[in-house]
């Protein structure tokens, strides 16, 4: 049997160049991901629709970038496309860039892949005018030099392969209470299980993110603070030094699976008993 996870979401660095309000990942930590713990995501699992590389700020752990992309060119797991936000403060453009070629030349389809900058409302109030200008010069000269040093225009649906990423549609109403957003933050996370299926001798597990932190705990979805990582099991599906072969972590997201149905009906009985109540 082959294991396709349809989304895998690996945080490079806890490390972040700014203190956004609304950031739901919390304060920054001096953390950057260990060779160690990409090298076994990556062989435990024999593909990936879409790999998408966070942080803190990624840029911050070009090592970790390297590594993540030479994994992947010489390790067990063939990847669909990839994807990146970078705040895009303070980048090295010609090292991203050249990263970024790399990681085209070694995935496999990369109908989606691309580099996004974070343009949104929430930037605005942190960065100053400097910062701003910065920023943009940062976004224009990486497409240039894609387009010109390696022939990179888009990605394979045909849209820009260097993108805005943006938030503004959602709105500081729709912040998550997650992190810095904990307690001015309306939205409540999910808490969400995978859906598993067989085809052609290959599990699926499709749905949800299956996401490595760098402090090892993989936990089902992207939209968590580090705290709510490292100390909640509600999310948690294991820590990676537990994991032995590919079953351990088939099982791992069974069992979380489980869980999490459990918890759901829980809450739904509680729901229910809930609205009698009120009717009574």
């Amino acid at each position: 049997m082959d294991l396709n996870i349809s989304d895998l979401v690996i945080e490079a660095t806890r490390k972040c160049n700014m203190g956004c309000e609304h950031c739901l990942r919390g304060d920054t930590q001096r953390k950057v991901i260990s060779d160690q713990h990409v090298h076994k995501i990556l062989q435990l699992i024999d593909n990936v629709s879409t790999l998408t590389v966070t942080g803190g700020e990624p840029t911050l752990a070009m090592d970790a970038l390297d590594q993540i992309e030479n994994c992947i060119r010489y390790g067990n797991a063939g990847v669909g496309s990839f994807y990146m936000v970078t705040n895009g403060k303070s980048i090295n453009v010609d090292n991203v860039a050249n990263w970024a070629n790399r990681m085209l030349d070694c995935c496999d389809d990369n109908e989606i892949s691309g580099v996004a900058f974070s343009f949104d409302d929430f930037h605005v109030s942190t960065f100053n005018w400097k910062q701003l200008q910065k920023q943009k010069k940062n976004y224009n000269r990486l497409a240039d030099v894609l387009a010109n040093d390696y022939g990179v225009y888009e990605s394979g649906c045909g849209g820009p392969f260097v993108q805005k990423h943006s938030d503004e549609k959602w709105g500081y109403d729709r912040l998550i209470k997650e992190g810095r957003a904990k307690d001015s933050g309306s939205r409540e996370n999910d808490v969400r299980a995978f859906e598993e299926s067989t085809y052609c001798d290959t599990i699926h597990f499709t749905e949800s993110e299956l996401y490595l932190s760098c402090s090892g705990y993989i936990v089902s979805g992207c939209d968590w603070s580090y705290d709510t990582i490292d100390n909640d099991d509600k999310i948690r599906i294991c820590h990676i030094d537990d994991l032995n072969c590919q079953d351990d972590l088939i099982e791992a997201i069974r069992a979380y699976n489980k869980k999490t149905a459990v918890a759901s009906q829980k809450k739904i009985a509680k729901i229910r008993k809930d609205r009698e109540l009120q009717k009574a």
